[in-house]
C-alpha cells in the first residue's frame, strides 16, 4: 500500500514538474494539453486577413442577399398585382397560408399554376425535401436509417392526413405552406431558405406526386377486379 502512496506522490510531483508553474518566462509556446480554442483559424474584428484578396478580415453582406429574420423590399410579383416580401412571413395568404385564423386551402391567387410551375417544384422538393421525404414522398429518404436504429419519424406524405381532404386530420395547403415555413416537430423551418413562391411550387408538385400515385393504386385496383370477375 506504502509503494502505491509513494508512487502517486512521485506521479503528482513529475506532473507538477512538467506541466506547473515554472518560475519564469519563456519564448516558446508552452505544452498544452487543451489549448482552450485559444489559437484558432478566425478572423478578428477589425483586422486585416490574407486570406481574402483585398486584405480586409470583416466582409460587407454580399450584394442582393439578405439576413435571416429581415424582410425583403417589397417588389412586384411576376404573373399578378401582388406584392411580396420573399422570406419573410406576413398577413396574406400567399405569405402565411392563413385566411385570417384559420389554414386556407387552394393555390393563392398570385399563383399560375400550369407545368412549368410543378416542375420547378418538383426541382426544389428534390433539394430540400427528399433527403428526409425521399423522392417518392414516402418518408424513407437517406437520412432515414441514421440515429435511434432507423426509427426517426419522418413523415409519409401520402398519409390520408396528408393526402385526403375528407381526413379529419388533413393538412390543407394553407398548413403545409406553414409547417414549411416555421418546421413542426422535429423538422426544422425552411422559411429563411425557400422563397414564398417556391414553397407553394413544392406543395403544387407534392399534390401532384399524391395524386398519381392515387390514379395508380386506383388502376392496379380496377385491373384486379376486373381479372377476378373474368
Amino acid at each position: 500500500m506504502r509503494y502505491l502512496i509513494l508512487a502517486t506522490i512521485l506521479a503528482g510531483l513529475l506532473i507538477v514538474g512538467m506541466f506547473g508553474s515554472r518560475g519564469h518566462k519563456f519564448s516558446e509556446t508552452p505544452v498544452e494539453i487543451f489549448n482552450d480554442m485559444d489559437r484558432q483559424a478566425r478572423v478578428n474584428a477589425q483586422s486585416s486577413s490574407d486570406f481574402f484578396a483585398d486584405g480586409l478580415g470583416p466582409r460587407k453582406p454580399v450584394e442582393g442577399t439578405f439576413p435571416i429574420g429581415f424582410s425583403i423590399p417589397d417588389k412586384p410579383f411576376g404573373d399578378g398585382d401582388a406584392v411580396v416580401d420573399g422570406f419573410s412571413l406576413t398577413g396574406t395568404y400567399f405569405n402565411s397560408g392563413q385566411i385570417g385564423d384559420y389554414y386556407g386551402d387552394g393555390m393563392p391567387k398570385e399563383i399560375k399554376l400550369d407545368k412549368e410551375f410543378i416542375d420547378r417544384g418538383k426541382q426544389r422538393y428534390g433539394i430540400y425535401c427528399a433527403v428526409c421525404h425521399a423522392d417518392s414522398g414516402d418518408g424513407n429518404g437517406v437520412v432515414r436509417p441514421f440515429g435511434n436504429g432507423g426509427q426517426i419519424p419522418i413523415a409519409n406524405l401520402h398519409e390520408a392526413r396528408f393526402a385526403d381532404p375528407k381526413n379529419p386530420d388533413y393538412r390543407s395547403d394553407g398548413e403545409m405552406f406553414s409547417v414549411i415555413t416555421m418546421g413542426r416537430g422535429l423538422m426544422g423551418g425552411y422559411g429563411g431558405a425557400i422563397p414564398a413562391k417556391d414553397r407553394w411550387a413544392i406543395i403544387a408538385y407534392l399534390r401532384a406526386l399524391q395524386k398519381a400515385k392515387i390514379d395508380s393504386e386506383t388502376k392496379a385496383a380496377e385491373t384486379s377486379e376486373t381479372k377476378t370477375n373474368n
